[in-house]
């Protein structure tokens, strides 16, 4: 393949991607802030680079694989800072806001925009499994196949550009809250002295399962916050899924309670951890720790 696709950030994610886009026999253009970390990453067809500007240089496409607004908004005003036509999909989750500013901006300096946010962990990323929500015109969608294709298992054409944002908001917000409700049953079986191994198989054996259950208890049972999606970023995304309620005049309950425990965790220093770091501050508001 031709094709040169310039990779912007490589982090928890980014890097699982960048390994599967090898697949496509694009040459790959890596921008990293300590291209140390990532030298296991090059090779004949894969070059790293400390600034931006070198690694977008005659790009077909660009990918931002970033995590809050003010990073991406700088990263991809350095982008349009560059000659080029290259197409530009946003992987992060970013605001409706951000969204809109960057596809008019790409609109007006010559630039195609695609947002692309994803669902999935690290191990995901790694297996080429993760799900891509798009919001894109037809043909953009099409162009751009061929990467979601390489990275994950399903990619969803949302509509307009600005859709998949929407949908990967709603999404993480649903997750959230069935999260919530997972650690407070355990918590309760936990007050209650119920074996809490055997509270996971009645619910892996009910109508009470679902994917939070399968991979997020079993890690809590097993004392594992490691990080496949951190609490700062589901704090971020519930933010955004406020913000939006808010402004659509959308009544939320659950999500503004759950917001306080959020805020909790991230005063409790937790920000860095998996977002079920947050079943520590469960525990705490129950006596439990």
């Amino acid at each position: 393949m031709d094709k040169k696709i310039a990779f912007i950030g490589v982090g928890i994610m980014g890097r699982g991607l960048v390994k599967n886009l090898k697949k496509t026999g694009a040459s790959l253009q890596i921008f990293a802030r300590n291209p140390s970390k990532i030298q296991e990453l090059q090779d004949a067809n894969t070059s790293i680079y400390s600034e931006i500007k070198d690694a977008v240089q005659n790009a077909d496409f660009i990918i931002l694989c970033l995590t809050e607004d003010h990073i991406v908004e700088k990263s991809f005003m350095e982008v349009m800072a560059e000659p080029t036509h290259a197409t530009i999909l946003d992987f992060g989750t970013s605001s409706p806001g951000l969204t809109a500013k960057m596809h008019n901006e790409s609109i007006k300096r010559g630039f195609r925009f695609v947002d692309s946010p994803m669902t999935g962990s690290k191990i995901a990323a790694d297996k080429g499994e993760i799900l891509f929500m798009v919001g894109a015109s037809q043909e953009d969608f099409q162009d751009c196949n061929f990467i979601w294709e390489a990275c994950g298992k399903k990619v969803i054409h949302c509509g307009d550009v600005g859709n998949g944002q929407l949908m990967k908001i709603t999404l993480n917000m649903m997750q959230a809250g069935l999260a919530q409700v997972y650690m407070e049953g355990l918590i309760l079986g936990k007050k209650l002295g119920l074996d809490l191994g055997i509270l996971h198989e009645i619910i892996t054996n009910s109508a009470a399962r679902s994917g939070i259950s399968d991979f997020k208890v079993n890690c809590i049972l097993n004392n594992d916050y490691s990080t496949n999606f951190s609490l700062k970023n589901m704090n971020k995304d519930l933010n955004h899924s406020l913000y939006i309620a808010m402004s659509n005049k959308v009544s939320l309950p659950i999500i503004h309670s759950l917001k306080s425990i959020y805020d909790s965790g991230m005063s409790q220093n937790l920000d860095e951890e998996d977002f079920i770091s947050l079943f520590k501050v469960n525990l705490k508001m129950n006596g439990l720790e």
